[in-house]
Parts: C-alpha cells; sequence; structure tokens
C-alpha cells in the first residue's frame, strides 16, 4: 500500500522542524548564560546544577517515558485487544516510573554529589564491580537509543516511504546539535516545549473522537462501532474489544513492564533525572510525572486507536474495505491511520510530529547519560583521574557526537536484519533485566557483596535466555526461531526469570559469604565533583536533616504508592476483569471515558503550567534584562533557592563559593 503522505513531510520534520528546535535551544542556553549567569561547566552539563525544581522534573519524565513505542503500540494494542490495551499499556508503564521514583530517593539521600548511579557501585565494588555493571548500563544505552531510532525511523518509512537510513541518521541531526551545546538543561527545556505540543495533539484528538467529531462524536457511538467492528473483524483472541478477557494481552503487558525494567533502572538517561532534581523535588516530579505520563497511552490508544478498529467499516478508513495488514500492524500504523480516519492528512501529519518529538526528546536524554557514563565513569575514573572541568566538557561534547553517530549505525544495522520494535523491547529485558536486581539491591541493602554482583548478574542474564529459549521451544511446537522467540508466553518467562533469578543469586551469595555491611555514608565522602563549580551547584549538593527526614517519609509514601498500584491496580483488578470476562456496558465505558477526558485536561495543564510558574522569575528577569531593563535581585542562599522556581538560578558569588566549598568537604 502506498504511504499515507509523501517523503517531503518526512525530511521536513527530520530536517525543518529539527533544525527550528535547535536554534531554539540553542538560544534559550545563550540567554541563561548571558543573563542568569549559567556558564556551561562540567557539573552544569551534567547534571543541569541538582536544583531543578519538580515542574521540569514531571514534564521531562513525562517526555523520557514517552518513546516512539509508547504512541505506537498504546494505538496497535487498543485497534487489537481493544480497550483493555491502552489501559494496560498505561499501567504497566506507570508502574516502572513509580518504582523507579523509589530509587530516586534513595539517590538523594545517600549520594547527592553522584554524577551516575554507575559511580555508587565504584565507590562501593570497586573496578570489577564497576567495569562489570557499567558494561551492562553502556549496553541498555546503546540499546534503548536504538530502538528510539528504530521505531521512528521505521515508522516515517511506513507514513511517508523515507529510506529508513536516511530517518536513522537525520531524526537525531539537530538533537545531537543542541544537546552538545546545551548539555542536560536544555534537555529538560526541550523536554518541555516537546511535552506540551504532545499533549496539544492529544487533547485535540481526544476531545474530537468523543465530543464532535461526525464520524464518532461520543463514547456511546463508540461502544456501537466497537460492537459492529467485532463482528465484522473479529479480534484475533476471540474475545470482544470491550472485554479484559485476553490472556495474551495480560501476559503481553506482563512482559513489556518486566522487560521495561532493565531500560529504566539500568539506562542512565533516567537516573540523571533523579541526579538533575533538587531534593525536596524529586518525589513530587517522579510522582506527578507519572501521573500525567499514564494518561497519554490510555488516552492515545482509547482515542486513535479505537478508531482505526472502531471505523473499518466506514468508508474514511484508511485501509476500507478492510482490516490493517499484518505488517501496518508491525509497524504501528493504527496510530496514523486512526487519526487519517478522523482528521485527513493533517491528522496523519500530526501523529508524524509526535512522533519526531518522542524520538528527539528520548534522544536527547540519551546524549546526555552516555555522556556521563563515558566522562566520569571511564574518562575521569581511568584514562584522566585529575581532569579539570574544561578537559570534562570536552569529553562530554566528544561522546554526544559519537554516540550520536553509533546510534544512527545501530538502528540501520536492526533495520537491515528486519528486527521490530516489539522484538528487541523483549530482548532487552530478558538480557540486561539483571541490572535492576543489582543497582536496586546495592542502593538499599548494605550487606551485598562484591562477589554477588560479579556472580549474580551474568548468571541472571545465562538463566533469563535459557529459560526464554527453553519455553519458546515448549510453547511454540518446538521450533525455534526469531519469529517464535517472540511467542508471549515465552517472553513473559524470559523477562520474570532475568529479573528475579539475579536478586535470588545475589541474596543467597551475598548470606553464604558475607564480607561486612557497607556504610552508606561513603558515597558522600568518596565521589568526587568537579574544580568549576559555582556557589549555585554547592549549595545544591548539601542535604540537611530537615531533607533527610523528608525523603525517609517520602520513600515510605513512594512505597505504598507502588504497593496499591502494581499489586491494587496492576495484578488483582486485572485479574478480577479478566476472570469477570464480560464486557463493559455502554455506560460504564461512557464513564471510563469521561474519567480520561478529565484526566487528560488536567494533566496537560499541569505540565504546561507549573514549569512556567515555577520559572517565572527567571523568565522574567531574562525578559527585563534583553529589553535593557534593569531586573530585580535575585537571591542566592540555599533557602531562598528551594523556594525559588526550577528555572531560576543564582548568580555566581566568591565569599559565598569559599563558604560552601568548606561545608561540601
Amino acid at each position: 500500500m502506498e504511504p499515507i503522505l509523501s517523503q517531503g513531510y518526512g525530511y521536513g520534520f527530520a530536517l525543518g522542524v529539527g533544525a527550528g528546535f535547535a536554534l531554539l535551544m540553542v538560544i534559550i542556553s545563550k540567554l541563561l548564560s548571558k543573563y542568569m549567569g549559567q556558564v556551561q561547566n562540567s557539573e552544569r552539563f551534567s547534571t543541569a546544577s541538582r536544583n531543578v525544581e519538580s515542574g521540569l522534573i514531571a514534564s521531562s519524565t513525562v517526555s523520557a517515558w514517552t518513546w516512539p513505542a509508547t504512541l505506537l503500540l498504546s494505538g496497535t494494542w487498543a485497534y487489537v485487544h481493544g480497550v483493555s490495551g491502552a489501559w494496560l499499556y498505561a499501567v504497566g508503564g506507570t508502574v516502572q516510573i513509580t518504582l523507579f521514583a523509589f530509587l530516586a530517593l534513595q539517590i538523594k539521600q545517600h549520594a547527592p554529589n553522584a554524577h551516575t548511579v554507575s559511580e555508587t557501585l565504584y565507590v562501593r565494588f570497586g573496578k570489577a564491580g564497576h567495569i562489570l555493571y557499567l558494561c551492562y548500563c553502556a549496553a541498555t544505552n546503546a540499546m534503548v537509543s536504538s530502538l528510539l531510532l528504530l521505531g521512528g525511523s521505521q515508522a516515517f518509512a511506513a507514513a511517508t516511504g523515507m529510506h529508513t537510513v536516511a530517518a536513522s541518521f537525520l531524526l537525531p541531526l539537530n538533537v545531537v546539535v543542541y544537546t552538545a551545546l546545551g548539555g542536560l538543561k536544555a534537555t529538560f527545556i526541550s523536554d518541555w516545549v516537546h511535552t506540551v505540543i504532545i499533549y496539544v495533539i492529544i487533547l485535540t484528538t481526544s476531545y474530537t473522537v468523543y465530543c464532535n467529531s461526525s464520524l464518532i462524536g461520543s463514547p456511546g457511538k463508540m461502544w456501537d462501532l466497537l460492537k459492529s467492528a467485532q463482528e465484522a473483524f473479529p479480534s484475533a483472541s476471540g474475545t470482544s474489544y470491550l472485554s479484559f478477557k485476553d490472556k495474551d494481552m495480560i501476559l503481553l503487558t506482563w512482559s513489556v513492564m518486566l522487560g521495561g525494567f532493565s531500560s529504566v533502572f539500568g539506562d542512565p538517561g533516567y537516573s540523571q533525572r533523579a541526579i538533575a532534581s533538587s531534593s525536596r523535588s524529586v518525589f513530587s516530579g517522579y510522582m506527578m510525572g507519572s501521573i500525567c505520563w499514564m494518561v497519554i497511552p490510555f488516552a492515545l490508544g482509547s482515542s486513535a486507536g479505537l478508531a482505526c478498529r472502531a471505523l473499518l467499516t466506514h468508508p474514511e478508513s484508511v485501509t476500507y474495505p478492510n482490516a490493517l495488514s499484518t505488517e501496518e500492524v508491525g509497524s504501528g500504523m493504527p496510530l496514523i491511520y486512526g487519526l487519517a480516519s478522523i482528521f485527513g492528512k493533517s491528522g496523519a501529519a500530526a501523529g508524524l510530529l509526535m512522533l519526531f518529538l518522542s524520538v528527539t526528546s528520548a534522544t536527547s536524554a540519551e546524549l546526555i547519560a552516555f555522556s556521563s557514563i563515558t566522562t566520569y565513569d571511564l574518562y575521569r575514573t581511568y584514562l584522566n583521574p585529575r581532569a579539570s572541568g574544561k578537559q570534562l566538557v570536552r569529553a562530554s561534547h566528544a561522546s554526544v557526537i559519537s554516540f550520536g553517530i553509533f546510534m544512527a549505525v545501530l538502528a540501520v544495522i536492526f533495520n537491515y536484519i528486519n528486527v521490530t520494535v516489539s522484538w528487541l523491547l523483549s530482548f532487552v529485558g530478558i538480557v540486561l533485566n539483571p541490572e535492576a536486581a543489582a543497582v536496586t539491591l546495592s542502593l538499599f541493602w548494605p550487606r551485598m557483596t562484591k562477589a554477588s554482583l560479579l556472580i549474580g548478574m551474568p548468571l541472571g542474564t545465562v538463566t533469563g535466555i535459557v529459560c526464554w529459549i527453553g519455553a519458546t521451544y515448549s510453547y511454540a511446537g518446538g521450533v525455534i526461531n526469531r519469529d517464535t522467540l517472540m511467542t508471549t508466553e515465552a517472553t513473559f518467562i524470559g523477562n520474570i526469570v532475568s529479573l528475579f533469578s539475579c536478586a535470588i543469586y545475589i541474596i543467597s551469595i551475598s548470606l553464604i559469604w558475607p564480607s561486612g555491611k557497607f556504610d552508606m555514608a561513603t558515597w558522600k565522602e568518596q565521589i568526587q565533583t568537579a574544580d568549576d563549580m559555582d556557589s549555585e551547584e554547592l549549595e545544591a549538593l548539601v542535604v540537611t536533616q530537615e531533607d533527610t527526614r523528608l525523603l525517609r517519609t517520602q520513600s515510605w509514601l513512594s512505597l505504598l504508592i507502588n504497593v496499591f498500584l502494581l499489586l491494587g491496580v496492576y495484578v488483582v483488578l486485572t485479574c478480577a476483569l479478566y476472570g469477570w470476562g464480560g464486557d463493559l456496558s455502554k455506560g460504564s465505558f461512557t464513564a471510563f471515558m469521561v474519567v480520561m477526558l478529565v484526566w487528560l485536561l488536567l494533566a496537560a495543564l499541569y505540565i504546561i503550567l507549573t514549569p512556567l510558574w515555577q520559572g517565572r522569575q527567571a523568565i522574567a528577569t531574562i525578559s527585563l534584562l534583553a529589553c535593557g531593563k534593569k531586573a530585580p535581585a535575585i537571591a542566592s542562599s540555599a533557602a531562598s533557592m528551594r523556594g525559588s522556581e526550577s528555572l531560576h538560578e543564582s548568580e555566581p558569588k566568591e565569599e559565598h563559593y569559599a563558604i560552601q566549598t568548606q561545608e561540601v568537604r
């Protein structure tokens, strides 16, 4: 079938829109440097001064978790499995965020001076443990980055006919430019801009589909159309598109959720947000980010994904009178086709714009993450321990550029061997999930030993792979190939075994051959900061007793939230709906969609307005100074900084720098 859009759309987004965003981020970085005194030193490049407030942390969390796979798979799952697809994708992804928030609080409490999580493993387990974890960490970084480009390039190729090689190299091109020049702060700001645009498109889509579309226009009409679609194009599971009784869907969502732990807990891109946040904003930033992110796949799948299925019998459907082909479903086209059915070509273009923004935003985070581990965990740790701040900045720039090229090459390789996003997502989890157990135990359990890390992680990977292949042989009729390895039962078994076997190995070895109790205060003493820190960055390192008590309280609250979400919503409620097995009534479906619409609006307002409100002083200061007017003085004390806003940065003062240096040391 011919692409729904011309190649001009693909190249226009990759080059034109990309260049526009790059220019905008460069201008913002220059303004912050000129008027706010934010000179791009090594600490600010990698950690954004460690004082980012909750609004930008939340928007950045939403952006980081909104992969191309989030947009494409939520639409695809809703198209294939019905109303359960979008909801279960949303809940599964949210569990990953809230569980990681538990880890983020621990990092902020015990290692506020860290640049990467792997630095903490170097202090605790020495060179051997550090190198092993770094291999897993770098592999996760590379696989996730290539997965982002793989999903983006395949979707661009399917929707516009753009060559996948061109898409793989052009999509990250402009991202490399503004990331290298602006560092992590530019990433946070670009995340907010991208997220605002994505929310506007999803708001327009959802409210049009359920409120004023001539084709659907109400939840009740959608319910009727899904009933008709079930008769014309029965679901593969044999159940209704309005039911949760779908074994394959439940196993698939659990498999993807478990597999995603490696790409969240092991990917340094996610821990960078915890490191960059202020101690008082990490909990609210991650929790509000999780609430606001959850509605994105839920709303997009429930609107565009279900619309694609519901309108198959209508002439406005892109594939009328046929259903989508296997290739189109595999490429994530239900999202694009659903938008095209409602809005025409402009809808398809809007879907492509969302994909472009999700690729570039997440890619920027991956570039910063890789530059952080190469700069601090490789260059400063093993090559040049006495590196100056300027040398660290140069190393970071080189890492961003080289990794941008590498991830594009890797995406091209995966494209040419016909690897899909779903296949790679499951593979990454099975192979790399042990790092999630390892990093969690290393941050929370003082009795974990070096030997348990060196033995448990590789053994967990081997165990997961063996069980994955064995389960494939059992459930796929004795046939093992690239396609049968994606058998739902096999990927679920491989992911869960890989994750939990590593934890069992580490705990068992640590108890059998104990080696004492690690003092977690050691992290604050031994992790070194660069020599080019200013007073603002030194103030952000100070964690007071009040901050520590707050972080401990928030850790317990985070635990309760995770128990409720994971066990209550994701396991008990899902199994109860599966056991019930009935269709949602028209009234229940209507209520479900109304909740989604209200939730989406509130989430969009929070993500759009909160960073602006928290950054109002900095915005006013830059605006006044740029217009040649005198700006009000900005306090530089630690107390006022905590009460100020996310974009607010204090001016460096030499005497304050000396005092804070003495305090930190």
